[in-house]
């Protein structure tokens, strides 16, 4: 290696670590994650959630599709902060638009900004690319379930046409067992992204879908984003309630009460 080498291999090498330690340095915009990258953010949430004060009431907020919409996702955070009694907020997917590590962060910069804590459910635009690595990384399984004040939240991934339809989405099988009677459960919602109604939705399994979650013990509703449009419907032979959020872009999201076992909501303009 002659001088004039040596000094550009140098060079090359210094400017390569100084970016690096200043995290400058994008090695893809396909990367799962960085050294900054948070993690377990669902399982943070849930501790939080369950070292809270609670009291009779639970009350919660609906939300979605938070891809690209970063000024009206700090004017839902504004909002929501300014709600008394908030226990937690459920983000029904699309966090990203292309599954990307930065717009998960993002977002996740913008909602950590809550003063209670919030939980994310996987959403279409989330598998995009690396995006499912992303997102397990960063929230974590694509369906888990929690307890809170006595009723089961059963958060799921509905986005069968990433599955290509094959039928492993949803997982049926998964959610039978979710749907069981168990101690200290008096109720149960349903969280997910995709509304079984929609076309995004297996049609193979949305008879089976809503059976699932309609012949549960105690069923109070089941909660969807994904068609940027509220809506209510009732599948199904059963008078349980399927709410769909308004997309965060139009500026309206769902608040949800639960008091004394009575299940009530509104939709929120800001």
């Amino acid at each position: 290696m002659n001088k004039l080498t040596g000094s550009f291999v140098w060079v090359s090498c210094s400017l390569i670590l100084f970016l690096t330690a200043c995290n400058s340095f994008e090695y893809s915009p396909n990367q799962v994650f960085d050294r900054n990258s948070p993690q377990y953010l669902n399982r943070k949430s849930l501790q939080r959630l369950a070292e809270s004060v609670k009291d009779d009431t639970i009350r919660f907020v609906l939300t979605g599709d938070s891809q690209r919409e970063y000024t009206h996702s700090e004017e839902l955070v504004r909002t929501v902060n300014n709600i008394p009694g908030v226990d937690f907020v459920l983000l029904a997917g699309d966090i990203s638009d292309f599954g990307l590590l930065q717009e998960m962060e993002w977002v996740n910069e913008i909602f950590s900004k809550l003063k209670m804590p919030y939980i994310g459910v996987i959403g279409n635009h989330d598998l995009v690319a690396n995006g499912e690595k992303v997102f397990k990384r960063m929230f974590g399984e694509l369906n888990f379930s929690f307890v809170y004040g006595g009723v089961k939240f059963v958060c799921h991934n509905t986005n069968s046409r990433e599955a290509a339809f094959d039928g492993s989405v949803p997982d049926l099988p998964w959610l039978r067992e979710q749907f069981k009677a168990e101690d200290g459960v008096t109720a149960y919602i349903g969280v997910a992204h995709v509304p079984p109604n929609n076309g995004d939705f297996d049609t193979s399994l949305s008879e089976q879908y809503v059976n699932v979650i309609n012949n549960s013990p105690n069923t109070l509703a089941a909660l969807f984003a994904h068609t940027h449009s509220k809506n209510l419907f009732y599948p199904g032979r059963g008078n349980i309630p399927y709410v769909v959020t308004n997309a965060i872009e139009n500026r309206e999201f769902v608040l949800i009460e639960i008091i004394n076992g009575k299940f009530s909501f509104k939709n929120i303009s800001y």
